[in-house]
């Protein structure tokens, strides 16, 4: 792969750290696996190659250690590599679309990285690197649940705080998907569970709002969401300035205005605020976008259909596997051991 110009390896710019290396993936093969191997200097450390795209012709490499990978889930990935038809391989999503399990789920059955140690360590806990020509992003099989609510700052501090910020990680994910939930079938249902001051203070505040909690849960995240993506699409500049006018004017003007409760307002902020709180992007657009079906389960049926939607996506999660392994894994099926 020479004869043309590369990027030169550089910082990090979509998972920035505060501890650890700077160096993040480029796209190019050879440079990538240069980074890999400068970490892992293990003789059984192999690199595998095929190509991909009967027009594009793509080289995409995975990169494992041998004897210590599952060689069950090996055979596997490298199985349903073989097997794609398609003209051309453009990115790494492109193979994950292609391999991975329940393709129509929102959840990610497959890590994605810009980050060499983070690869690295991957591999060295026996997982499997796909690394594709043309894109600076790489993919990890297989993947649980868990695996998404780690930060690569976590193998850089004591396993205290690392414990202890997956927790909050976890806590995040929780407030996330129910918050505007449960201030739905708090205020729709189940007013007896707030304090007497609190629930006064609520119901003063939404006089004269000409909407239904449900409708104004929905108005504000659809809001939020326009706005994250406008923020998202913008230059840098411009992207920070919509941010602050959109939290703060329209926030504020839509309370004044009467429309929606302030503490609605504060609901999906906390909501908004925990699910940037999630590493992994792909994990956080698919809790975001959860909110929605938890949130007309709460408003048609309370705290039952609140229960019963976490319940069921809890279920859901120990339905789905990752090449063989259970998503769910060690808590189901459980292993103490892990």
């Amino acid at each position: 792969n020479t004869g043309w110009e590369s990027r030169v390896v550089s910082e990090s710019t979509t998972e920035v750290e505060i501890r650890g290396p700077k160096a993040s993936f480029v796209e190019d093969l050879m440079p990538n696996m240069a980074l890999i191997r400068r970490r892992v200097r293990d003789y059984s450390l192999r690199f595998e190659g095929l190509r991909i795209g009967q027009r594009s012709k793509t080289d995409v490499v995975m990169a494992y250690i041998e004897g210590l990978v599952n060689d069950g889930i090996l055979h596997e990935v490298k199985t349903r590599l073989q097997k794609i038809k398609t003209d051309s391989v453009l990115a790494s999503n492109y193979i994950e679309e292609f391999i991975e399990d329940s393709k129509y789920s929102i959840f990610p059955k497959m890590e994605r990285t810009e980050r060499p140690d983070k690869a690295s360590a991957a591999i060295l806990e026996g997982r499997i690197v796909i690394m594709v020509d043309g894109t600076p992003f790489v993919a990890i099989a297989p993947a649980v649940f868990w695996n998404f609510l780690q930060s690569p700052t976590d193998y850089y501090e004591k396993y205290i705080m690392g414990s202890f910020w997956r927790l909050i990680r976890l806590l995040a994910m929780f407030l996330a998907i129910s918050s505007s939930s449960i201030y739905v079938l708090l205020t729709s249902f189940h007013q007896e569970m707030l304090p007497t001051s609190l629930a006064l203070k609520i119901a003063a505040d939404r006089q004269g709002v000409p909407f239904p909690a449900v409708m104004e849960a929905i108005i504000m995240e659809i809001l939020l969401e326009a706005m994250n993506e406008a923020g998202l699409r913008l230059p840098k500049a411009l992207g920070q300035t919509v941010s602050i006018v959109g939290t703060l004017v329209i926030g504020q003007a839509a309370v004044q205005a009467g429309l929606v409760g302030p503490v609605l307002v504060i609901a999906v902020a906390t909501g908004a605020i925990a699910s940037y709180a999630i590493p992994s992007f792909a994990m956080s657009g698919a809790i975001r976008l959860l909110r929605f079906p938890v949130l007309f389960c709460s408003s048609l049926f309370g705290i039952f259909g609140f229960l019963g939607a976490i319940i069921f996506i809890t279920l859901y999660l120990m339905s789905l596997r990752s090449f063989g392994a259970p998503f769910y894994s060690p808590i189901s099926p459980f292993i103490k051991e892990d």
